[in-house]
């Protein structure tokens, strides 16, 4: 059984690293892992604390298996334990575990191996280990309180580059970005690299007030300007976000018809595509930034998990957020 303070003396949190996020069910799923942002359990569920939202409680198969996508076949801490009870697992939120993931042979209940893991030898299935080892973490956060800018890269141009809001906003759509939203000063006077701590000068931001006055930021706070107004400005690149899949489960009728469309927004503009066992499904009309999966006559062998997949490049990187569609299939018994 876990010492629960033996652990909780040494804990030291890390900024993370966020490397994949998807959507399911009015929640988004961010998974964290990397050489510097690895935790223990107890460290995984204060990042989550703090960066808002919960370490993951996958309680049902469909939202598990969306966790294990996102996790991308790493090992990941997942909330749930049997810290206070050997055997007796529960989810950091009280409840008992009812519906389990377990690997075969799994959980082995040795001494310590208390806290659980996902993909353990298997995409979806559960491992119990000692919660002092190092994993990465999915943290479950709901849609209307999920920033993307955890993976935007922001841009200032100062200088001779000072103009008005509304030519900044054109600059920065002709540089596949927008206007910078920044809403905090933490992520103005620490992720905007060329912001000079000792300068006070305002920086537009997309924050229009009226038709006169525009939104700006500087050291001294958010605030606004005459729009007309030569300011230096911000651009942003922005991960894909703000995905929708208009149906996330269906049970159809063999022959069936059924149309799933999934879209997302972003700057510069996603690529939307559908997939199937990580192969590009063939029956989908694609359009700017959205996708429609055509299911036509389903079969038998048209059941199980799709995933919506919207990509973009922000500061050269390819960014992926995906979506994710269960289809069952019933016949008609006569």
């Amino acid at each position: 059984m876990l010492r629960p303070n033996a652990f909780i003396c040494s804990l030291s949190l890390t900024f993370a690293a966020l490397k994949k996020t998807a959507q399911y069910k009015g929640t988004t799923l961010k998974f964290y892992v990397g050489e510097q942002d690895t935790t223990i359990f107890a460290g995984a569920i204060l990042n989550c604390y703090y960066k808002g939202g919960w370490l993951v409680l996958p309680k049902y198969s469909n939202l598990n298996q969306a966790v294990a996508n996102v996790a991308n076949g790493y090992k990941a801490w997942i909330g749930g334990s049997d810290i206070y009870g050997e055997g007796a697992y529960r989810w950091n939120d009280g409840e008992y575990v009812e519906w389990a993931s377990w690997h075969p042979n799994e959980p082995t209940n040795n001494e310590y191996q208390d806290c659980i893991t996902t993909n353990h030898r298997g995409s979806g299935k559960w491992d119990d280990d000692m919660c002092e080892k190092l994993h990465g973490y999915v943290r479950q956060i709901p849609n209307n309180k999920a920033s993307p800018q955890e993976r935007s890269k922001f841009r200032a141009f100062t200088g001779q580059n000072a103009t008005s809001y509304f030519q900044a906003k054109s600059v920065c759509q002709n540089r596949r970005s927008r206007l910078a939203l920044i809403e905090d000063l933490y992520t103005f006077e620490h992720r905007v690299p060329e912001i000079d701590g000792s300068s006070f000068a305002e920086y537009w931001v997309s924050h229009q007030q009226d038709v006169d006055s525009c939104g700006t930021i500087s050291h001294d706070g958010i605030s606004n300007a005459h729009c007309l107004q030569a300011l230096p400005f911000i651009c942003e690149q922005v991960a894909p976000y703000g995905l929708s899949v208009s149906d996330e489960e269906a049970t159809l009728e063999i022959g069936s018809n059924f149309n799933v469309e999934c879209s997302a927004s972003d700057f510069p503009t996603p690529d939307v595509k559908w997939y199937r066992h990580n192969v590009y499904v063939a029956h989908q009309k694609r359009g700017v930034a959205k996708s429609t999966l055509v299911l036509d006559n389903v079969n038998s062998e048209n059941d199980g998990m799709y995933v919506c997949k919207a990509t973009n490049e922000v500061d050269g990187e390819r960014s992926i957020t995906e979506g994710y569609f269960w289809l069952g299939i019933t016949t008609i018994l006569g």
